[in-house]
This record gives C-alpha cells, sequence and structure tokens, in this order.
C-alpha cells in the first residue's frame, strides 16, 4: 500500500486546490521548520 492509496482511502482525493498532496505535505513541512527557526532566532538573547 502506498501513501496515496492511504490518502485516497481517507481524503476521497489525491489533490487539493488542483496542486498534488506531495506539494502540499513539502510546503506544510518548510513552513514548520520555517516557524520553528524563527522562535529560536527571536528567543536568542544578543551577545553584547
Amino acid at each position: 500500500m502506498t501513501w496515496t492509496d492511504i490518502w485516497m482511502k481517507l481524503f476521497g482525493t489525491t489533490e487539493f486546490l488542483g496542486l498534488n498532496m506531495g506539494f502540499w505535505v513539502s510546503m506544510t513541512g518548510v513552513a514548520l521548520i520555517v516557524i520553528v527557526m524563527n522562535i529560536v532566532f527571536w528567543s536568542m538573547k544578543p551577545k553584547i
């Protein structure tokens, strides 16, 4: 069984807004990395 089959059984489609779900999963992963990096950066104390 592939991820596409699992996704199809859960949601009934493999596309959203005309784009493949792999695109949306990767975009979500990148967005989470960016959010974590921003939290880490803005919580650091400046070295003076």
